[in-house]
């Protein structure tokens, strides 16, 4: 063989073999940490029976056989050390820190054992750790699954953190799943995935939960091809946000960054142009958060309202179902009140209303009425069909507005169940 002949074809073994070693490269290994809600809102129960926290627990671990052995795995949990009563914002831990995919199964499964929900969601701040728990890492895809049923219920804006720690770290990536959540919190934890590219799935039961872990890890959406680069002049264009259905006194506007009052909107004056970024609109004592003010585009929200008809004079608060905090009240005087959307209770005495309020929307709520005659003034109690108390009906007050159930009148001479619908006027003699 000649050498020019002997040259050309080591040379194209040579290049053949480069071709074969670049096909044989795996892709970089990803860090992925984990991390779940196990707030007191998690012990709720599904349609099928089956609570929230058993359901992500099982979702969890299953999504961890999956992974690919190459990737690094973590897991951080939060809302799970303190009971709601202490109002723990610091409230999350890393179970099970980075380590091969194939090792993070088990133990997940034996640190998840244990873990009940219990308190707050301090989203923000469970996130701000997560983040830290890549530091010391090697370079490559990092990305955060955050599992939550509920919304932030601690100080700070979840999206603005997101959208500071994806400008830190170019790398990092959160995806999002909603379990079961209302629009508000839906819309607050798509802001934390869009504010660093990530995914956002809203899952109502465990199948639902499963394959959005499974679409957001072993599935994970490929990252667009970088575009053709172009130049640009910086666009600080202002947009504008609008508020619909605004109280007369006025809703304070902050800027989620700085913790900055920029405005006050209220009925007079429902519009403010602002710079573009991420704002929180006061509504009472409930803060709207992760409103996100575009270049050149308006951001309208639209406020609900609840009432009550023939509200006590006594009055009846408007709680947080996670927190039990009180965020507003209707009385007699002020028979109906702006809220954010969102999931609340409203008391009746020592029972709750659940109420799932939509932007816009006005919802007057009509109790049952009912009056018993002849109770001392000791009075007689009056339970839920489970037991659970209701009110206390007297001599003095024989008449107690009620929601829809069942119920049981507890007297001397024998129980009284009775069943009643929102409107109801029922007379027990």
């Amino acid at each position: 063989m000649d050498p020019l002949t002997l040259c050309r074809r080591m040379a194209f073994a040579a290049c053949l073999c480069t071709s074969l070693a670049l096909r044989a490269t795996p892709s970089p290994a990803r860090t992925i940490e984990l991390v779940l809600d196990a707030s007191g809102s998690m012990a709720a129960r599904l349609p099928s029976g089956e609570r929230k926290i058993d359901a992500a627990k099982k979702a969890v671990t299953d999504i961890l056989a999956g992974l690919p052995v190459a990737d690094a795995v973590a897991l951080r949990v939060y809302g799970h050390q303190s009971e709601t009563a202490r109002r723990d914002c610091l409230d999350t831990a890393l179970l099970v820190p980075f380590g091969p995919a194939g090792q993070s199964r088990p133990a997940a499964t034996t640190a998840l054992a244990d873990v009940a929900p219990r308190g707050y969601t301090p989203i923000t701040y469970a996130l701000k750790r997560a983040a830290e728990d890549f530091k010391g890492l090697p370079a490559g895809p990092h990305r955060i699954v955050l599992i939550s049923d509920g919304k932030e219920t601690c100080p700070g804006d979840p999206c603005a953190l997101a959208a500071a720690l994806a400008k830190a770290d170019a790398e990092l990536v959160i995806h999002v799943v909603g379990f079961a959540v209302d629009a508000a919190a839906g819309s607050q934890l798509q802001c934390i995935a869009e504010a660093t590219g990530g995914t956002y799935h809203g899952a109502q039961n465990a199948a639902e939960l499963a394959a959005a872990l499974a679409q957001t890890t072993v599935r994970e959406p490929p990252q667009p091809a970088p575009a053709a680069r172009t130049i640009s002049l910086p666009r600080n264009d202002p947009g504008t946000l609008t508020l619909v259905g605004a109280n007369l006194a006025g809703h304070a506007v902050t800027n989620a960054d700085t913790n900055a009052q920029v405005a006050t909107l209220s009925q007079t004056g429902s519009t403010a142009t602002l710079p573009a970024g991420i704002y929180t609109v006061a509504v009472g004592k409930v803060v709207w958060k992760s409103i996100v003010v575009k270049p050149g585009q308006t951001t309208t929200l639209r406020l609900a309202r609840l009432g009550v008809q023939g509200a006590s004079s006594s009055g009846h608060a408007i709680l947080d179902p996670e927190t039990g905090e009180k965020m507003a009240a209707v009385s007699a005087t002020g028979s109906s009140t702006a809220l954010m959307p969102g999931r609340y209770l409203v008391a009746f005495g020592q029972t709750r209303w659940p109420v799932e309020l939509v932007q816009g929307q006005q919802l007057t709520l009509t109790p049952g009425l009912v009056t018993v005659r002849g109770a001392p003034v000791s009075g007689w109690p009056l339970v839920m069909a489970d037991g659970s108390p209701a009110a206390t009906v007297s001599a003095t007050q024989g008449t107690v507005a009620l929601p829809p159930g069942d119920y049981v009148l507890d007297t001397p001479a024998g129980k009284v169940p009775f069943s009643l619908k929102e409107g109801d006027r029922l007379d027990i003699k």
